[in-house]
């Protein structure tokens, strides 16, 4: 009796590591293709597929202190310009313009009218997300009690022409044609 649960202990040892570890590659993969529940939401229309949603557009998010805004224009090929006003209040602030890349979820975003600033957001299809711990060159965008650390913006307009509309507070456009 005992070497057969020896047996099977080492049998359910063994499956579980290999379940337990992955590949390179298929950790790749997994990161490009949605699972079996994204993929029923997808189908559903209940979630975007982020893989066919653009960062070009405009977004918002609206608080009690007032609009935070970002913009894209460009292409996943090219790149993007970008812009963003997050409020704090009517006298605090943080403003700036930039580029960006996207890769899947990330965009790798580099703020370069102050100091140069550099980070990687997230974005699912509806909602861009700043990290919480942004590098201190993060603070010259931003006016004293204002930081762009965990700032979030939702998705509200597709699109270069609609980025374009998009209005900061000391910068007129965030999101220039040229």
């Amino acid at each position: 009796m005992k070497p057969r649960i020896i047996a099977l202990t080492a049998c359910l040892l063994a499956a579980c590591n290999q379940s337990g570890t992955q590949s390179d590659e298929s950790l790749a993969v997994s990161k490009e293709q949605p699972s079996g529940l994204e993929k029923a939401a997808i189908e559903a229309g209940v979630i975007p597929d982020v893989r066919n949603v653009s960062l070009s557009g405009a977004f918002e998010r609206q608080s009690d202190l007032g609009e935070d805004r970002f913009c894209a224009v460009g292409n996943d090929e090219a790149g993007y310009q970008i812009g963003l006003l997050a409020v704090f209040g009517p006298d605090s602030k943080c403003e700036g313009l930039g580029a960006a890349r996207r890769l899947g979820e990330d965009i790798e975003i580099i703020l370069d009218s102050e100091q140069r600033c550099g980070f990687t957001a997230s974005f699912d299809g509806v909602s861009l997300r700043f990290p919480g711990n942004l590098p201190e060159t993060c603070a010259s965008y931003c006016t004293p009690r204002a930081v762009l650390d965990g700032v979030s913006f939702y998705l509200v307009g597709e699109g270069d022409a609609v980025a374009r509309s998009t209005r900061g507070r000391e910068i007129d456009s965030l999101c220039p044609s040229g």
